[in-house]
């Protein structure tokens, strides 16, 4: 379960587009964020994906990546043109198929290839069309399913929708939001070959208007993943705010949409807890407001957002305690897992959220001041910035962690969610399987 939002310059206080995502895995999956540099690769090379080869291109443009370890392909990417995805899961009413490229393999493969987000929806559109998608996507047990894309520049925004080789488009131009339900009803651009399919299916009748969702979305699986009151919900945010800023977005990633956090945290909420065994949990986010070359982005690099420092960087200038270089992959992995300690900690009742959330709010209004002081500034000043805010960021969270060390046990939930989270405890940090 994953939640990304799209809002167009028009709606948006600092009159560019923003893209924004929470990504919902398993629990104990650790996300970082990643530099890959631009290289260039010699003919009739090839590249292995997290299942399959596909051809190389002879250049591929540097990415930040939001990447499960696991997982050769990200969450949520940007490129050094600002190009900026994000994907999530749909369930549809074609088969899954055999190992193929993961809808994340996609998402960067689109923005290793793509200037713009035309050209990354065309390269992904391709892809998808040679290579096909399809994979176990779990990083405990399986889960498969086919995906959705938001995809975004500073000029304009699409989403993308696949139901195997099949997909529809659609240019966007109001605030959007997909939380793993298909919504493209009427597409811009559109499969040759998915309308005939359709028909010979029986799920269509020429006489009729074709809705691409309607007609390939797997409706009941669907309805059991609580996307469409996500949406809603993070939809009904955003348009609240006359001017949509930096605190309207982060609003929306940290909506509960009613429920308790921590012990009812559902399927229904944008901020995802884990509560059983199999269940999902924001593990990363990020918003990014697109400006070319000079887009700023703000990323948490750890779980659950409701509790995460949101720290700025911007693609020539960021902090290397959170965003790392693509062979240090192991150390990424111990970070991400020395900040979900945070959330442990919360958990076991060892941390005073009421006094933690107090003091969170006066640290990111710092940082926001601290980076619109250099928004506009050089890249030296910029990365000074980054350093010091992560620097600040870190003795935040380890403050906590020594306060937690001596504050007493005190569970939250009753004895069912403590079994879950006892288990995840006892396997947090064991798979260490990294893609490169």
């Amino acid at each position: 379960m994953c939640d990304t939002l799209f809002v167009p310059w028009h709606k948006t206080a600092s009159s560019r587009n923003i893209l924004a995502k929470n990504s919902d895995r398993d629990p104990n999956e650790p996300q970082y964020l990643l530099h890959i540099p631009a290289t260039d690769h010699p003919a009739e090379s090839r590249v292995h994906c997290t299942y399959i080869d596909v051809k190389q291109v002879p250049h591929t443009y540097s990415v930040i990546l939001s990447k499960p370890s696991w997982i050769w392909g990200g969450e949520i990417g940007t490129n050094e043109f600002g190009v900026t995805i994000g994907n999530e899961a749909v369930w549809t009413r074609l088969d899954y198929g055999e190992p193929a490229l993961l809808g994340m393999d996609l998402l960067r493969l689109g923005l290793e290839r793509g200037k713009t987000a035309a050209e990354a929806m065309d390269q992904i559109v391709n892809l998808l069309e040679t290579y096909g998608q399809g994979g176990n996507c779990a990083f405990t047990g399986e889960m498969f399913y086919h995906n959705v894309f938001l995809i975004a520049d500073q000029i304009e925004g699409w989403v993308l929708e696949t139901a195997g080789k099949f997909w529809a488009a659609e240019k966007i131009s109001d605030i959007r939001t997909i939380s793993n339900v298909m919504s493209v009803h009427k597409p811009t651009c559109l499969h040759p070959g998915a309308m005939e399919y359709a028909i010979e299916q029986g799920w269509y009748s020429r006489e009729d208007p074709f809705d691409f969702a309607d007609i390939f979305m797997d409706h009941r699986h669907t309805a059991n993943m609580g996307g469409t009151l996500r949406a809603r919900c993070t939809e009904r945010i955003l348009r609240s705010a006359s001017a949509i800023g930096l605190n309207t977005v982060k609003r929306s990633l940290r909506s509960h949409n009613g429920h308790s956090p921590f012990t009812s945290a559902n399927f229904s909420s944008p901020c995802m807890h884990a509560s059983f065994i199999g269940d999902s949990q924001t593990t990363a986010s990020l918003i990014a407001f697109l400006n070319g070359s000079h887009t700023m982005y703000w990323a948490t690099g750890m779980s659950t957002p409701c509790i995460a420092p949101f720290q700025p960087f911007w693609f020539d200038a960021y902090a290397e305690e959170l965003v790392f270089a693509y062979d240090q992959q192991e150390t990424a992995m111990d970070a991400w897992l020395r900040r979900e300690r945070i959330n442990r900690a919360a958990l076991q009742g060892k941390i005073d959220l009421l006094s933690y959330r107090a003091e969170l709010e006066v640290l990111e209004k710092q940082f926001v001041q601290q980076a619109s002081e250099v928004e506009q500034a050089s890249r030296h000043q910029r990365q000074a910035v980054c350093d010091a805010i992560a620097r600040q960021t870190s003795a935040f969270l380890d403050r906590w962690l020594k306060k937690a060390e001596t504050r007493p046990e005190k569970p939250m939930g009753g004895e069912s969610l403590q079994k879950v989270w006892n288990s995840l405890n006892n396997t947090l940090g064991a798979n260490r399987t990294i893609a490169y």
